[in-house]
């Protein structure tokens, strides 16, 4: 049975909810998948016990996040010699500010700071939740979403998740061939 690995960086929980479907999906297909908070310290560890490797990370202000960097940065060379994949969950993707252009550029520019090119990547639009922010976060995600007027009041969630599935599906099949 093929063994995979699901790495991941969630400010918001949006992440974390995406990677979670994932590891179920690709569960069913056949594959033993592992779940880790890149906010762990042991969340690189053993990469080379896996036939693949998916990561993903929450876009905030058009930065992935540093830690979930400095990982894939540090086990550059085990992940290239995996089947590996790379999700990103942004309000670019999708929501009342969607800009598909955005959300490519965001894939691109893992690749070029990390210097990992993914067999797979996808952009997952996230969610807005007012519930969990504190007044400053509410005025910066106000101020991000400038283009399009205020969100709506409470919590939206707008990821697709027959794409996750699909992605899920795809980096299943992948796990079936040998490694690169």
């Amino acid at each position: 049975m093929p063994k995979a690995l699901i790495v991941f960086a969630t400010e918001d929980g949006q992440t974390a909810k995406v990677a979670s479907r994932l590891a179920e999906a690709i569960a069913a297909a056949g594959v033993e998948v592992a779940l880790r908070d890149c906010a762990r310290g042991d969340a690189g560890a053993h990469l080379a016990t896996y036939d693949g490797v998916v990561i993903g990370s929450g876009i905030h202000f058009g930065r992935a996040a540093k830690p979930l960097l400095a990982l894939v940065k540090d086990h550059r060379a085990v992940l290239a010699t995996r089947h590996t994949a790379f999700f990103s969950v942004s309000l670019s993707a999708g929501g009342p500010n969607r800009d598909p252009d955005a959300a490519k550029r965001h894939l691109a520019k893992f690749s070029e700071e990390t210097g990992l090119q993914p067999d797979l990547s996808a952009s997952f639009a996230g969610a807005i939740r007012h519930s969990r922010y504190g007044f400053l976060r509410t005025l910066l995600a106000h101020f991000s979403l400038r283009k399009t007027g205020l969100p709506e009041p409470g919590d939206h969630e707008y990821t697709d998740w027959k794409a996750v599935g699909a992605f899920a599906e795809a980096f299943a099949k992948r796990l079936a061939s040998p490694k690169r």
